[in-house]
């Protein structure tokens, strides 16, 4: 198997034309040139995510307490759950993202992973801000050793974490291109489950200041999502067609994880959510992820139970709307191009 080199720091014999530029094995001065820059993607994309800086605790959470002790046994343990399987996501995708970026040859696109990596940070610090504002200590490190308990929790937590393993391990480029794959589905299949949670929490008036959070972090993953999409299309990395059968085996594997991690937080016991809408959800999701890569549906002839909630419509994934009062790409240079 062919095995991946890593990039050097300055390489005083590349070449960065762009008809020189591929995103791996080129021979890359290490230098970012935007303005020469082969993807045009890369620029205004590196735009955006830089004009979606937030800081946590900045959101008052004040009122959440209260709002809390409104929750039912159901919900407050939901929360926690949730919680606990983003505390893990945003952790593994934080230590993953520079193994990438260490073999991707464009500066430009590094350099969005490495945006995308300090993004990731701050969710995790989000976590954590709303943990200590709504939680004692002890009810929190159990909310972060919750995987040691629940086997569920465990294995979405070791499945997606053998993947990125695997290529640390072994840097061929057919784990490459599985590791690329992975990130796909995790940024555009895992969360979803529960931002939408928070999303019905808010519309009663439950932790609405969390979910204010919460999409705030959604935003940024929508410029993560159009980051990965835009990595396979260039069909360089991943060729959908040729590699189809094992692109499919890993949706299948993603979506019906998700949708049994759905039905165990969730089941029917939370208002607005049941176990029919949590697994029509997910196969939506999973065939838009598959239709924007360019491959077929195959997840059936659903639709997404919860247009209804702003936030849960349908969002194209160059445009992870939804928050407009922080910093966003508008206050930019540069947005109009995107």
């Amino acid at each position: 198997m062919e095995t991946l080199n890593t990039t050097p720091l300055f390489n005083t014999s590349g070449d960065d034309s762009p008809d020189k530029q591929s995103l791996i094995g080129a021979n890359s001065t290490g230098i970012l040139n935007l303005d020469e820059c082969k993807y045009k993607w890369v620029k205004p994309l590196y735009m955006r995510m830089l004009g979606n800086h937030w800081i946590p605790e900045k959101i008052s959470l004040v009122d959440d307490k209260v709002t809390k002790t409104h929750l039912t046994e159901d919900e407050e343990e939901a929360v926690k759950s949730t919680l606990s399987f983003l505390i893990f996501l945003d952790s593994v995708q934080v230590a993953n993202l520079d193994n990438i970026a260490e073999y991707i040859t464009n500066a430009g696109v590094s350099n969005l992973l490495k945006i995308q990596t300090f993004q990731e940070v701050i969710h995790s610090q989000s976590y954590q801000h709303i943990l200590q504002s709504l939680w004692s200590y002890a009810e929190r490190q159990e909310v972060y050793e919750r995987w040691r308990d629940n086997p569920i929790l465990r294995e979405r937590n070791e499945y997606i974490s053998s993947v990125y393993q695997k290529f640390v391990d072994s840097p061929t480029r057919d784990n490459f291109k599985r590791v690329i794959v992975a990130n796909y589905l995790l940024e555009g299949v895992y969360f979803y489950n529960g931002f939408n949670f928070f999303e019905q929490l808010a519309s009663r008036n439950k932790l609405i200041q969390t979910s204010k959070e919460i999409d705030y972090i959604k935003t940024d993953e929508g410029t993560h999502l159009a980051l990965f999409l835009n990595i396979i299309n260039t069909r360089e990395i991943v060729d959908v067609e040729e590699d189809a059968d094992w692109i499919y085996g890993m949706f299948r594997e993603a979506v019906d994880q998700e949708i049994r991690w759905g039905k165990h937080v969730y089941g029917n016991n939370i208002m607005g959510i049941s176990e029919k809408s949590t697994e029509d959800y997910i196969r939506w999701i999973g065939n838009n992820r598959l239709n924007a890569m360019g491959l077929s549906k195959i997840f059936g002839d659903v639709s997404n139970p919860y247009r209804h909630l702003e936030g849960a419509k349908e969002t194209n994934f160059f445009e992870a709307g939804g928050v407009t009062d922080y910093d966003r790409a508008e206050s930019v240079a540069g947005w109009d191009d995107f």
